[in-house]
């Protein structure tokens, strides 16, 4: 039942249909429980991370200063993220060029990128009353987009809303923060023209 559901949120990102995108997807209910979850994995992991990225800024004063800076910034951080999927969508990515000279429009164009190299395969689903979640692996393609992501393990949550269910969770954000942010640390700034030295 939420797996045809999923199919239309993904057709609908592949479509950049963002009527139909949002109507199916709490964007900002999602958005702000990974972010805040996402940080206290990241914080409790902080030592950790710190010894496998040395090179990273963000790990190397400790979890209480990274709580504060993802506190103090966090309206920064998801305004950027919405306004990264409004680009997507709007399709105003199309003429992006590098970080430096139009950061929203490049990022969106990267997304776009990374996209066009998934497919999705479902597993389980379970629904208990108005809750309902579905696993889905995030697979990419032989291209280089699609070898940097790798297989990614989504967790789903929907919630019932009259007849219809809406995605408003990512129940597995701790499983999901360390290959992410390996694939950050990797292949970003790296290769990317940022325009800025680092």
């Amino acid at each position: 039942m939420v797996e045809s559901e999923l199919k239309k949120i993904l057709a609908a990102i592949n479509a950049r249909d963002e009527k139909t995108f949002s109507a199916r997807v709490d964007l900002k209910t999602l958005s702000d429980i990974a972010y805040d979850e996402a940080t206290d994995v990241l914080a409790k992991n902080c030592e950790h991370f710190h010894e496998l990225y040395p090179k990273d800024l963000f790990f190397k004063f400790g979890s209480r200063i990274l709580r504060i800076y993802n506190e103090k910034f966090r309206g920064v951080h998801l305004g950027l993220i919405r306004k990264v999927i409004a680009a997507y969508f709007d399709g105003s990515f199309h003429d992006a060029q590098n970080f430096s000279k139009t950061p929203i429009k490049f990022l969106a164009a990267e997304l776009d990128k990374l996209l066009k190299t998934l497919h999705a395969e479902f597993g389980d689903e379970k629904i208990s009353g108005d809750k309902a979640t579905l696993e889905v692996k995030m697979v990419g393609d032989n291209s280089s987009y699609g070898r940097m992501i790798d297989t990614l393990n989504f967790v789903l949550e929907f919630d019932r809303r009259g007849d219809e269910w809406r995605l408003f969770k990512i129940k597995n954000v701790e499983e999901l923060v360390p290959p992410i942010l390996d694939i950050a640390e990797r292949y970003w700034p790296a290769s990317w023209d940022l325009g800025i030295k680092l």
